[in-house]
C-alpha cells in the first residue's frame, strides 16, 4: 500500500517542482534584462533584493491572515482535529471568532518581518550605500521612518516585487496559512538573501578580473540566478491530520 501511494505523491512533487521552475526562469531572465538595460550597480541590485524579500514575506503574511477569515468555517475540521477544545464551538462562532485572530495574527506577523527587514536595512546601509544617502546611506536609513526608502525602492523597482511574487506563487496559493507566515524561513528565501550577500564580494572579485568595466552587471546576472533559480524545499500541500494520503502512508 505505501509503495502504491508513494508514486503519485512523489508524482505531485515533481509536477510542483516543474510548475514553480518556469516562473523562476521567466523572471530570472526578465530581471537579468532590466539589470543590463538599466546597468544597475551592486548596491541597487542588493536592494532591490531586500525590497522583493521584504513584499514577498508581507503578502505571506497577509494571504495568509486572508485566507483563515475566508476558509475558518470550511476548515472547521482540521481546527477540531488538531485543537479537541474547539469541537465545543459551533462553526459560525468559530468563523466568527477566527477574524480577530486573523487579524491579530496577520499584524504580529507583519511587525516581525518589519523589524527583521529594517534590521537587515541597516546593515545594507553600511556595506551597500547608495543614493539618496539621507534614504540609504551610514545615517539616513537608520534616521528614517522605514517607509519612505520602500516607497522610494518601490517605485524604481517595483519589477523585482512582481517577479519574486511570480516565482513563488505556487507556495503562495498552495500551502496552508498557518505554514505560509513562515513560508520565507522555510523555503529558503531569506537564507537566500544572505547567502547572496556573502557571496557578492568573491563573485564580484572573480567577474572584474575576467571582464573588468562589465564584471557589476555580470556579478548581478549570477546573483539572480542564485536568488531565482536555488532550489527551493519541497513542501506538503496538506498536514498530516488534514491528508488521508498520508495517513494511510504512514500505515
Amino acid at each position: 500500500m505505501s509503495r502504491i501511494l508513494a508514486a503519485p505523491l512523489k508524482s505531485n512533487s515533481h509536477a510542483f517542482m516543474k510548475s514553480s521552475f518556469i516562473p523562476a526562469l521567466i523572471a530570472f531572465g526578465l530581471m537579468s534584462y532590466l539589470a543590463v538595460v538599466q546597468q544597475w550597480s551592486l548596491q541597487e541590485f542588493c536592494w532591490c533584493v531586500w525590497l522583493a524579500g521584504l513584499f514577498y514575506s508581507w503578502t505571506c503574511v497577509m494571504t495568509a491572515a486572508i485566507q483563515m477569515m475566508l476558509t475558518a468555517r470550511a476548515q472547521k475540521d482540521y481546527y477540531d482535529a488538531n485543537i479537541p477544545l474547539m469541537k465545543k464551538i459551533p462553526p459560525a462562532l468559530f468563523a466568527l471568532g477566527m477574524i480577530p485572530v486573523a487579524l491579530l495574527v496577520g499584524f504580529v506577523g507583519l511587525y516581525l518581518y518589519t523589524w527583521l527587514f529594517s534590521f537587515y536595512g541597516l546593515f545594507l546601509s553600511v556595506f551597500a550605500e547608495m543614493p539618496p544617502v539621507d534614504l540609504f546611506g551610514r545615517n539616513g536609513f537608520i534616521n528614517s521612518d522605514f517607509f519612505t526608502p520602500v516607497t522610494y525602492l518601490t517605485d524604481q523597482y517595483w519589477p523585482m516585487i512582481l517577479a519574486t511574487l511570480a516565482a513563488n506563487a505556487d507556495g503562495l496559493l498552495r500551502t496552508t496559512p498557518w505554514k505560509r507566515i513562515i513560508f520565507p524561513f522555510k523555503q529558503n528565501e531569506i537564507l537566500r538573501i544572505h547567502v547572496m550577500t556573502l557571496l557578492m564580494p568573491f563573485l564580484a572579485m572573480m567577474t572584474r578580473a575576467f571582464f573588468r568595466d562589465a564584471y557589476q552587471q555580470l556579478t548581478i546576472i549570477l546573483l539572480i540566478g542564485i536568488f531565482y533559480l536555488l532550489p527551493k524545499k519541497r513542501f506538503e500541500q496538506e498536514n498530516m491530520a488534514n491528508n488521508p494520503l498520508k495517513k494511510l502512508k504512514r500505515q
